[in-house]
């Protein structure tokens, strides 16, 4: 049988606990930001598309803004509110006062960390992959912008 952790090692979890809520809502956080960003961009380039000639710079833009769609669409629905809701209620602290024993309190603490670790990793992942892909949308419609005003200019 396992032995009981001391009361300030519970202590400690409990407050790394914590730590690791604030960790996932950073990157909540973060995530919103770079997804507003990336609209942002997204908009912009579907306002210039029809302004950029004929040939490789128009294919080139267009790739771009379908890039920085898929890049949205990685990370945008890991942080709609209905998501984002049904992670945190789905964190099992209903029953939290029902955990007096130290043992339950143990397995209560290893449960929350894996739940807030699989949701750190989503988020990660998430942010990592479509970063990539909005810094490729992003380096595709300057090639486009460089390439027409080089080779199409009036």
């Amino acid at each position: 049988m396992p032995e009981a952790p001391s009361p300030s090692a519970v202590r400690v979890a409990w407050e790394v606990l914590e730590f690791t809520r604030e960790l996932v809502s950073s990157l909540e956080d973060g995530a919103t930001r770079v997804v507003a960003a990336q609209v942002a961009g997204l908009i912009a380039l579907w306002t210039q598309l029809y302004t950029f000639e004929n040939g490789p710079p128009e294919v080139l833009a267009w790739a771009a803004w379908v890039i920085v769609v898929v890049a949205v669409s990685l990370l945008g629905p890991l942080i709609t509110p209905r998501r984002l809701a049904r992670f945190w209620a789905g964190l099992p602290l209903k029953s939290l006062l029902a955990y007096d024993e130290p043992a339950k309190e143990r397995e209560l603490i290893d449960e929350l960390f894996e739940t807030m670790q699989r949701q750190i990793n989503r988020l990660r992942r998430g942010m990592t992959l479509s970063i990539a892909f909005g810094l490729t949308g992003l380096t595709l419609a300057a090639v486009a912008f460089v390439v027409e005003k080089a080779f199409y200019a009036p």
